[in-house]
């Protein structure tokens, strides 16, 4: 009895040597998926952004080559995607890529538009343990050297297969200073199957700070098929439907912007309390109108400074309006609310910023008591509101 007792105890002893840490579930992980060369799947991506309330469902599915020498993506692919009220497709050949739906497209020639295919990778999303030469979110070993992270490796079941759960969490990091953001928590969370080491599921989310009000952003991205095999034929201009219409990409050509000295157009819109105003109604005041929504990190950033303008010259002759083209009233009142403004903010359709020629967010316009444009303000950078308030001292 007594012998079998000792063996028991060898045996958990050993079974408990065997069991891996996080580092080396990482590094299989890693291996393996940098190892497949092409593939097909499905996934599904949830995402909920800081600035709303709501999540979105976006269903993809992607036949991929990897391409070491391609410099633009690093890989060959079609992918398509759809939500619940639209669908499209990309596909990327190294020679071109495109963009298109049901009825027309935009293809545009790598030799003749690299630069801008590279600036708009971002709007692509890919499974990227498989897809990238990173793997991201997979840790690197130079990676958990980082003092700011810690980890924990568990095991759990997922769509019916024996999982490792790995969790990264970064905390004490730096804030940003120039839009007054502090991130409290990054955590990410990956399901790698325990059978061949694939990430099946990720996650990641963060809590940040923004002017005292607290937001959360999350996106979960879930493989809910895989092969490592790619249809091929699928990545080629020939697998388009010829019924889709084709054009050259021609470049946006934006607008000019208002000219100074000349007036702005007129408008009537109602504020967040139901009010109707027009900009008549202002004549005799100076007015700096600033075209902003809740998801711009810079729109929201200038708010403090405009706040600060406001209150600071509302009682003599200053008036500060912010015109939103995105956002409800009730998103509105409830993040106004949380940040302490009290100027007026009004609502407006996509039509007034296009008689503004508002190219980017934030806008603003500085209006003198004639209605006549004094300067523009584009964007958002330090000691913008003092660089409004230099101007605006000129008039008042």
């Amino acid at each position: 009895m007594k012998k079998i007792l000792i063996i028991i105890a060898s045996l958990l002893i050993l079974a408990s040597c065997q069991q891996p840490n996080v580092e080396e579930v990482t590094r299989k992980s890693r291996q393996k998926c940098q190892s497949i060369e092409s593939g097909h799947y499905e996934m599904t991506h949830l995402k909920k952004w800081l600035s709303g309330p709501n999540t979105t469902e976006t269903r993809y599915t992607c036949d991929f080559k990897k391409i070491p020498d391609d410099t633009i993506f690093g890989k060959y692919f079609a992918m398509s995607s759809e939500s619940s009220d639209w669908i499209g497709y990309n596909l990327y050949t190294g020679k071109e890529s495109v963009s298109y739906n049901d009825s027309t497209g935009t293809i545009m020639p790598c030799d003749k538009w690299a630069e801008l295919i590279i600036g708009g990778r971002h709007n692509r999303t890919f499974y990227t343990p498989l897809t990238s030469k990173s793997c991201y979110p997979l840790l690197s070993e130079e990676d958990f050297a980082d003092s700011t992270l810690t980890y924990s490796l568990s095991e759990t079941r997922l769509n019916g297969k024996t999982c490792y759960l790995v969790d990264y969490f970064w905390t004490n990091l730096e804030p940003d200073t120039i839009f007054d953001m502090q991130t409290i928590r990054y955590e990410v969370n990956l399901w790698i199957a325990k059978n061949d080491y694939i990430p099946i599921q990720y996650s990641i989310a963060f809590d940040v700070v923004e002017q005292g009000d607290t937001m959360y952003q999350y996106d979960e991205l879930r493989l809910t098929g895989f092969k490592e095999e790619a249809d091929m034929s699928r990545i080629d201009l020939q697998a388009i439907p010829s019924h889709v219409i084709l054009k050259d990409y021609e470049p946006y050509q934006a607008p000019e912007p208002l000219k100074e000295g000349e007036a702005v157009p007129q408008w009537t819109l109602e504020s967040i309390e139901g009010d109707s105003i027009s900009l008549s109604d202002l004549k005799g005041k100076i007015v700096l109108l600033d075209f902003f929504y809740q998801g711009c990190a810079p729109c929201c950033a200038a708010l403090p400074g405009l706040q600060k303008l406001h209150e600071k010259y509302a009682d003599k002759g200053f008036a500060m309006i912010g015109i939103n083209p995105y956002d409800t009233k009730e998103e509105m009142t409830e993040f106004l609310n949380k940040r302490g403004i009290t100027y007026t903010v009004l609502l407006s359709d996509g039509s007034l910023p296009e008689e503004y020629r508002v190219e980017g967010y934030p806008n603003l316009f500085l209006i003198d008591r004639e209605g006549k444009l004094i300067k523009l303000f584009e964007g958002f950078w330090k000691n913008m509101d003092e660089e409004i308030e230099a101007e605006l001292l000129k008039l008042l």
